[in-house]
């Protein structure tokens, strides 16, 4: 019983990590730009389900590559996550692979410390 409410929230934990890295990003990252602060929250909305609802699955397609690289991989599948979120709103963009996967990293960093 109780793991399913600590379940939940570590997934509200995701998500609103993902829906506030977004702006964050715009601010710190020279590659991230947006509109308005809107933008870079729909945005960041797209992201916070996509951590939620698409990435456990990418995950688990791609364990045998994860395990390879000793999960280093992640970070690309979180990349590339930012970076279909970011073309689904035309007022936010992203100037490459690099930048993108700089913020999974950030991401990544934020994560680790809020789980603590």
């Amino acid at each position: 019983m109780l793991s399913g409410k600590m379940r939940m929230s570590r997934t509200a934990a995701t998500f609103w990590i993902g829906v506030l890295s977004m702006p964050v990003c715009v601010k710190l990252l020279d590659g991230f730009h947006a509109d308005s602060l809107g933008a870079s929250l729909a945005v960041g909305v797209a992201l916070g389900l996509a951590y939620v609802l698409i990435r456990p699955l990418l995950k688990l397609l791609t364990l045998p590559i994860g395990c390879l690289t000793l999960g280093l991989f992640g970070f690309v599948i979180d990349a590339g996550l930012i970076l279909f979120c970011a073309r689904l709103f035309p007022g936010f963009s992203v100037d490459g692979f690099g930048w993108a996967l700089a913020a999974a990293l950030f991401i990544s960093l934020i994560s680790a410390i809020v789980s603590r």
